[in-house]
């Protein structure tokens, strides 16, 4: 059946799949290079993981955000809930994460990668602090995830 809750459960679902499938993937590849030391793609991959989260992975946030507000109030549930209030703070640190320390980490590292030495400690702590960050960011929506399907408070 066709409601505004099933409508909007569909553009959160979908919504959360392209953002957490992203980071997954931008993750993944940046951890790769870093381990191969190809400065070159390194740095364009930096500028492309900008552009994605940009035009990407920002904007499915955002409607992963509105449409989860909108459920919670059609549902009439409640913003006091456990797991919706975990699913609130989660998507705000995640959000703010990204849009702080990766992505400034991301942009250094682009700009440093294609001309620094094969072995420069700067490329290889930038490095360890995307791929930290990147990997905190990700087990904390995983547990958001977690938290959205078993509903520990039902």
């Amino acid at each position: 059946m066709f409601t505004i809750y099933t409508l909007f459960k569909f553009l959160h679902v979908a919504a959360v799949i392209v953002w957490v499938g992203g980071l997954t993937t931008i993750t993944i590849i940046n951890a790769r290079l870093g381990r191969e030391q190809d400065r070159a793609a390194m740095g364009a991959l930096s500028r492309q993981s900008a552009f994605f989260g940009q035009t990407i992975i920002g904007p499915s946030a955002g409607i992963a955000l509105i449409a989860g507000i909108v459920m919670v109030v059609d549902a009439g549930i409640g913003f006091d809930t456990l797991w919706v209030a975990w699913g609130l703070v989660g998507v705000f640190v995640s959000i703010g994460l990204g849009s702080t320390v990766i992505r400034r980490a991301g942009e250094q590292l682009g700009e440093l990668a294609p001309t620094a030495g094969p072995h420069d400690a700067r490329v290889v702590a930038l490095q360890n602090r995307l791929r930290v960050a990147s990997l905190i960011n990700l087990l904390l929506l995983v547990s958001v995830v977690a938290m959205m399907v078993f509903k520990p408070t039902l």
